[in-house]
């Protein structure tokens, strides 16, 4: 497997999230408008960490399965983990009282499990694609 040299639309990214952090900082708290933030910032981040660290490098198919499975759990287990932190800031930001429900954090925490399954599901998906990708694409599993 190899992974590419630079993640295609990574700059577009930065750019989503870099307008969305503005639209987002200003608009009172919501649910919905949150876990994207959470979930988008967390792929930013990963995103550009993965790039660091790994673009340009080949592994086994195997290998470069469980890597992308790992970054995918990253990006499942984080997004949940970031929207409980920018609920956080959000309650800190306006001083009128809390911005989400107990019952809105709880929903967000319970769900830590199952995103991190579909995180890591996603990263296999795409370590497959990319083993598809790599032109020697009669690597053994």
């Amino acid at each position: 497997m190899q992974i590419p040299n630079e993640a295609r639309g990574f700059k577009w990214l930065v750019i989503l999230w870099a307008g969305t952090a503005v639209v987002w900082s200003v608009l009172e708290g919501d649910f919905g408008r949150v876990l994207f933030f959470g979930f988008l910032s967390t792929l930013t981040g990963v995103a550009y960490l993965f790039q660091r660290a790994m673009a340009g490098r080949s592994f086994s198919a195997v290998s470069g399965l469980l890597i992308m499975a790992l970054w995918g759990l990253a990006v499942g287990a984080g997004t949940v983990l970031m929207t409980l932190f920018l609920m956080a800031v959000k309650t800190g930001l306006h001083a009128h009282g809390p911005e989400f429900s107990t019952a809105d954090i709880n929903n967000v925490w319970q769900q830590l499990a199952l995103w991190s399954v579909v995180g890591l599901l996603g990263g296999l998906g795409l370590g497959l694609l990319l083993i598809a990708r790599t032109p020697d694409s009669n690597q053994e599993l």
